[in-house]
């Protein structure tokens, strides 16, 4: 009788040890799926800051050169005001009948 109850109790014990060993494994398994999931999180996170940053200096730059345009386009309007003015003061100072340039 001690020889069965010996053997139940050994039975139970490895039982117990292989269903806690289980849970343990399945708690590393977890904690690594955890780790990798936190991981493609900070890689996800880090692609769309990347992507918002890019498309942020995108924006500058087409600001950039709309406002450089912009003062391009001014200028030359301005310089062809200044030459058909002095163009006009020239045709007046040369008494000229049509002083329209």
């Amino acid at each position: 009788m001690n020889i069965k109850r010996t053997l139940l109790n050994t039975a139970l014990v490895l039982v117990t040890a292989a269903t806690l060993a289980a849970c343990g494994q399945d708690a590393e398994d977890n904690k690594v799926e955890d780790a990798m999931s936190n991981t493609g999180d900070a890689i996800e996170q880090t692609m769309d800051d990347a992507g918002d940053t890019l498309n942020n200096a995108g924006n500058a730059v087409e600001d950039a050169m709309t406002d450089t345009g912009n003062a391009v386009e001014d200028t030359m309007t301005d310089t062809g005001n200044a030459v058909e003015d002095a163009c006009e003061d020239a045709k007046e100072g040369m008494n000229a009948k049509d002083t329209d340039c």
